[in-house]
């Protein structure tokens, strides 16, 4: 009998789970536990950029305005992804795939793109970042090789989907939620705790700024929680991990990094380890830091590919794409943008946040959530692609408070408004 006589042949069924459903809903069977789920969740929410936006936040506030600009960020943040994981869990399907249903067959092919490309220029600035961070602490090993390491370690994960960020997540979660307590411990030993409450910044950037930073660090991803969520059994999984990532998550880093920067008048994090005797476990959690949450944006960049592809006509395979998010990831930290953190925020601001909106209102406002996979699509849906341009231009040419929110309600208002007249104006003519 040859080789080949003895191969099984692959289960139709099985075939969308090994390209991790992603053009189609994830079946009941498929769905994973609330573990899985919630360590999945917070190991994408704890991120480099945390300590990034935290060291700032701690350095331009007082210990009181930082707190309250970081617990009431990362509620906002948590209420977002709640509401859009929920779309996921309702439906099965990815954020991209939801979008079809507002943007339309063929206009889903431009948040797809945007949102992509956007999820991994973050991700090369912090690769950026974390490399020159590991260059400084062990000057021998290159700036670029820590790039090529840790490229391969991301890519190894990245390509086998949820499967991979679960067996990630399960084991880095919760060792880095241990790693910040352990350092509030350390940083608040002797006179620290009061010296980072009294301490006052020399270059205030006032409470607005802070939570800007904090919602703008994160509405990306909270934007595209729906790629997470479409694997949960139960709504309250939904809602645990939204908390759980956001405001334990991301919320407790931040909050480490502020006291960090506060105590020591030093917004560098790892220096701030360094000093306290934790400079290997530092930068071990840097690493994983930045490892779960790349792993993350890879994933829904390749998904976000793969519709988008869809869209066109052509069907590629989700994991060629995400050697292309890759290759996005890798050209934007090469091209050093991470010293300009603060512009990039800038932009997601900008454009994700009236995505956000539409999405919620779309699903929320106008009640499609129940519809969904029924109703027939427009080839484009121009009202959600027109709200979404105008109140980023307006976000771009007008100093919004709050930009992030302001974004988010007002595309929300333009689209829901939009289609209320929509329907008023049918039902005139049926």
């Amino acid at each position: 009998m040859s080789r080949s006589d003895t191969q099984q042949p692959v289960p139709e069924e099985k075939a969308p789970a090994q390209h991790d459903f992603a053009l189609e809903s994830v079946p009941q069977k498929q769905r994973r536990s609330g573990y899985a789920l919630v360590t999945v969740w917070v190991g994408w929410a704890i991120s480099t950029s945390s300590l990034l936006v935290g060291g700032t936040v701690g350095a331009g506030t007082s210990f009181g305005v930082g707190l309250t600009a970081i617990v009431i960020g990362n509620t906002i943040l948590a209420i977002i992804a709640a509401l859009v994981g929920f779309v996921g869990f309702r439906t099965g399907l990815t954020t991209y795939l939801a979008s079809r249903s507002i943007f339309g067959d063929r206009g889903s092919a431009v948040p797809s793109l945007l949102l992509g490309v956007l999820a991994m220029g973050f991700i090369g600035v912090l690769m950026d970042a974390f490399a020159t961070a590991m260059n400084q602490l062990v000057p021998s090993v290159p700036w670029l090789l820590w790039i090529v390491l840790f490229t391969i370690a991301i890519t190894a994960t990245a390509i086998f989907g949820f499967k991979g960020l679960a067996v990630l997540s399960v084991v880095s979660a919760p060792a880095m939620v241990l790693f910040a307590i352990v350092s509030v411990v350390r940083i608040s030993e002797g006179d620290g705790l009061a010296t980072a409450v009294a301490a006052e910044p020399v270059e205030p950037i006032g409470f607005q700024a802070a939570l800007t930073a904090v919602i703008a660090t994160w509405i990306t991803g909270a934007t595209l929680v729906s790629d997470v969520g479409r694997y949960a059994r139960r709504p309250v999984h939904i809602v645990i991990g939204a908390v759980c990532g956001y405001v334990v998550g991301a919320g407790v880093f931040e909050a480490t990094a502020m006291l960090s920067a506060s105590a020591a008048g030093n917004g560098n994090f790892v220096v701030v380890m360094s000093q306290l005797g934790l400079l290997l476990p530092a930068a071990l959690i840097l690493a994983l830091t930045l490892w779960t949450t790349t792993d993350n944006n890879l994933y829904s960049a390749s998904l976000a590919f793969t519709n988008a592809s869809r869209t066109f006509g052509r069907t590629i395979d989700k994991r060629v794409w995400v050697l292309v998010s890759v290759a996005i990831a890798v050209a934007t930290a090469l091209a050093g943008f991470a010293s300009d953190f603060g512009a990039f925020l800038g932009i997601i601001a900008t454009v994700t946040p009236p995505f956000a909106g539409i999405f919620i209102a779309h699903f929320y406002v106008l009640g499609h959530l129940r519809t969904v996979g029924s109703a027939p699509l427009p080839a484009v849906r121009w009202s959600a692609l027109g709200a979404w341009l105008a109140t980023a231009l307006l976000a771009y040419l007008v100093d919004l408070p709050v930009e992030p929110v302001s974004g988010l309600l007002i595309a929300g208002a333009v689209y829901s408004v939009a289609g209320l007249l929509s329907r008023r104006t049918e039902s005139r003519q049926s």
